[in-house]
Order: structure tokens, then sequence, then C-alpha cells
């Protein structure tokens, strides 16, 4: 009898299948919260990528249409509600509710600020004490407040006539307004002009850069060792001019902060005469080169190289072949072009080239002028030649994330 009871004992003891049970159950409530925890987490991270999306797209374009200068406070901020809204809702359905944004614009920093957040709510999580996530956003934008001085190369020749040259007008005049806004320009910027065609009209400096005072100003390119760089006009590096040169009637204006001035003059310009390429080049390094400050009256001096925070560039654009040279043994318009495209930015200064319905030598030479394939633009009509100008401005703004 004692060793039937001690049988049934031990039987009972060796019985886990209730104990099977609990655990399985256990197991399964366990695997449900990590699943549960698991969708819960999926909903936030989906969440929160719709977010930053959509306060980083309204950050960029209420930041652009800041330095644009043409929208008030208030409209950048519709402006930037409006492209929140739209990148919210190409997501599809959300799982949490997203607050209207708070957007704060700073005219003295050139800053916008954008705050936003979504509280999206838990499923599963619940039984842990979690009922809701909250998600702040926030993103900025800022340009670089660098100064620029920008010299700027513009093809005024014969085959610029007409629907050509009115489009640059119009392009050129684009850029004014972009890096010299009307509600003012937050960093220091100065543009100068070197229209140029079968030589350059050097106006009221002629005397000065070539040492003969007197008679016309329409000026050439130099000889000797420093024919190429932007050594000072002075001495035996003077530029030359004879009389039988043509001349532009556009004359070269130094680096200047007036919007009116700018815009006064690219509208004046008219289309005549060859291409003398290399002298436009060179006009446009000498607007904003520390050593031609002598030559330039004291609000257009360029500041040193090296300057922290500035940034020099000259922009050359043309529709056609440079194929007009003065001085014998400097090589052909094209070829000095490029030695003078190289020697400007061993000085660090950045080139931008635009080709506006150039053949293809044209095309070939200012790529290589250029300071990199991101510097380089080919129009083949108005609409494009006004992007290539607009794209400059905005890349020299460098528009960019700060948060």
């Amino acid at each position: 009898m004692a060793a039937h009871a001690l049988k049934d004992w031990a039987s009972f003891a060796q019985d886990r299948q209730g104990t099977v049970a609990i655990i399985f159950g256990l197991m399964f409530l366990a695997f449900a919260m990590i699943a549960g925890m698991a969708i819960d987490m999926g909903r936030v991270t989906n969440t929160k990528t719709r977010l930053v999306t959509a306060t980083d797209a309204a950050a960029l374009a209420a930041g652009s249409a800041l330095l644009d200068g043409r929208l008030n406070d208030a409209e950048i901020e519709d402006l930037a509600k409006t492209y929140f809204q739209k990148n919210i809702e190409q997501g599809g359905n959300l799982f949490g509710t997203i607050n209207v944004p708070s957007i704060t614009v700073n005219r003295a920093t050139g800053e916008v600020v954008i705050d936003a957040e979504s509280t999206v709510p838990m499923s599963i999580t619940k039984i842990a004490g979690f009922t809701e996530v909250k998600l702040p956003i926030n993103s900025a934008t800022r340009f670089d407040q660098r100064d620029i001085e920008l010299g700027m190369a513009l093809d005024v020749t014969g085959s610029m006539q007409g629907s050509k040259i009115a489009a640059l007008r119009t392009a050129a005049k684009d850029l004014v307004d972009i890096l010299l806004p009307d509600t003012g320009a937050l960093n220091k910027v100065r543009i100068g002009l070197a229209p140029y065609a079968a030589s350059v009209n050097a106006g009221a400096y002629a005397s000065t850069v070539t040492g003969v005072s007197g008679g016309h100003t329409c000026v050439h390119e130099r000889s000797g060792a420093e024919r190429f760089t932007d050594a000072a006009p002075t001495g035996i590096n003077t530029l030359g001019r004879r009389n039988s040169m043509s001349c532009p009637s556009a004359t070269v204006l130094p680096l200047t902060d007036s919007k009116a001035l700018l815009k006064s003059q690219i509208d004046g310009y008219n289309a005549s005469g060859a291409t003398a390429g290399h002298l436009g080049a060179a006009w446009a390094w000498y607007l904003v080169s520390p050593v031609w400050k002598t030559i330039w009256p004291e609000a257009s001096k360029p500041v040193e190289y090296g300057t922290s925070n500035t940034l020099k560039v000259v922009i050359l654009m043309t529709d056609g072949v440079f194929n007009t040279q003065y001085v014998n043994g400097n090589g052909s318009s094209s070829n000095q072009a490029l030695s003078v495209c190289t020697d400007m930015k061993a000085k660090n200064v950045a080139v931008y080239s635009i080709a506006f319905q150039a053949p293809g030598s044209a095309q070939q030479l200012l790529k290589n002028c250029a300071s990199g394939t991101d510097f380089y633009f080919s129009a083949s009509n108005g609409d494009e030649l006004r992007q290539a100008f607009t794209k400059i401005a905005q890349k020299l703004n460098n528009l960019r994330l700060t948060n």
C-alpha cells in the first residue's frame, strides 16, 4: 500500500503537461507584446520620416523665398505651410496626428526655422503603460553669409543680335535680382560687368590700364610673361590698344552693390562685332582681383585673395567661338581664354561658364574653363539661359539645411 502511494506521488511529480501550457501561454503573450511593439515602432518611424521630410522641404522652400526677397514674412510662412502639408499628404494615411507647424522667419540672420510635432497613439504597447509617442521635429535653413565678388563676362557680339541679346538682358537681371534682393542682402554682394565683343571698352579706365592718355577706350590683351595673369597694368604690363579696333558701346562696370545701376547697364547692351572672348574672361577676373584695386574706385576695390568668408567668382558666357586676338605669339583667342581661366582658378577664383546655343568647340572650351562639371551650363533657348543664371545665383547663395 505504501509502495503504491509512493508510485502515485512520483508520477504526479513528473507530470508537466499543465506547466507546458502555462509556459506556452506566457511565451505567447511575450511574443505578442514584442510583435505589437514592433508594429508601434514602425508606425512611429514612418511618421517621423514623413515629418522630417515635410519640415525640410518647407524650410528649403521658405529659405529660398527669403533669399529671393519678393515675399513678406507672412507670405513666406504661408508658403512653408503649403509645402509642409503637400509633403505630409504624399505619404498616404497617417498613423497619428500632426500639428500645424510653427514657422519663424528671421531676416536679420537670413534664417527660417520650422517646428512641427506629431502624436502617434500606441496599440499593444499600451499594456506596458505607453499610450502615445510625441515626435517634435525642428528644421531650419540659412545660407552661408559669405561676401560675394562677382565679375560677369557677357557676350555682346554680333551673333547675339535680336532675341538672344534680349534673353541675355533678362537672364543677367534675374541673377542680379536674386543676389541683390529688394529687401537687402545680408551678406556683402558686389557685381561687376565686363561686356565684350571684338574688344573690351574700358571706358574711364582706358588711359590708366594702357598708359596712354586720350584716344578711344577700346583695349586688347598684353604681351610678355604676365599676359595671362592679373598683374597690375603698370610699366611693361599695361594693356594694348590700337585705332583700328572695333569696340562695343557697353563699358566695363567695376564691382557695385547698386542693383539699379547694374540693371540699367545691362538694359543698354546691344549686339555687334566679333568675339574676343579671352578679353572678356580677363576683364571679369580683373574686376575681382585685389591686384587691380588701385585701378578701381574705393567702393569697388576687391578684398585680398584668401579673405575669410569672401567668395570670388567669374561667369563667362558666350554663344560662339572665340575668334579675335591681337598680339602675335599669344595664341588664339580660345587658347588665351583657357590660359586665363587656368591662372584665375589657381588663385581660387570660381569660374562658371554658360554656352548659349554655342557650337561644339565653344562648348568644350567653356567646359575646360569652368571650375568643374557642376560649374558649366548649356542653354539652347532663352528660358534655359535664365535657368542657368538663376542656378548659379542660387549656388552662390549656398542655401543649405542647418539642422
